[in-house]
C-alpha cells in the first residue's frame, strides 16, 4: 500500500496455495520472502509489482508449514522454521555461488549474465 492512497493497493504478490504466515523484508528492501502453510518459501522481487510472481520457491521433501522466515542482515541467507522443528537455511540468490570463483569461472559467470540481459 501507498500511505498517501490506502484506497487502492500498490501490488498483488501471487503464488501461495495457502496461508501466509510469516513475512520479512531484505535489508536492501528491494525484496521480500514468505512462508506458510503450502509448505514452501517464496522470494520476491519488489521492483516488478508487475509480474506478481516470486522469483525463487524453496521447499525440502520433510518440510512442513512454515512458521517463520527471514533474511539475514549480509543479504546472502534466509532462514525458516517449519512444523516439522527444524530451522533452515537458504541462499537468498541460488545461482551465485558459495565460495571464491576462479577467474575463468567469473568471466564466464559474468558473460552469461550479459546475455541473459539481452
Amino acid at each position: 500500500f501507498d500511505s498517501r492512497r490506502l484506497d487502492k493497493h500498490r501490488g498483488l504478490l501471487r503464488g501461495h496455495v495457502d496461508a501466509v504466515l510469516s513475512v520479512d523484508f531484505s535489508p536492501t528492501g528491494r525484496e521480500l520472502v514468505s512462508g506458510g502453510f503450502d509448505k514452501c518459501l517464496r522470494l520476491w522481487e519488489l521492483e516488478d509489482w508487475d509480474k506478481g510472481r516470486s522469483r525463487d520457491v524453496y521447499n525440502a521433501k520433510r518440510m512442513q508449514r512454515v512458521w517463520t522466515c527471514v533474511w539475514t542482515a549480509d543479504n546472502n541467507f534466509v532462514l525458516c522454521g517449519s512444523d516439522d522443528c527444524n530451522m533452515r537455511l537458504w541462499k537468498a540468490y541460488s545461482n551465485k555461488p558459495l565460495k571464491k570463483l576462479k577467474f575463468s569461472e567469473q568471466r564466464a559467470l559474468e558473460y552469461n549474465d550479459k546475455l541473459k540481459e539481452r
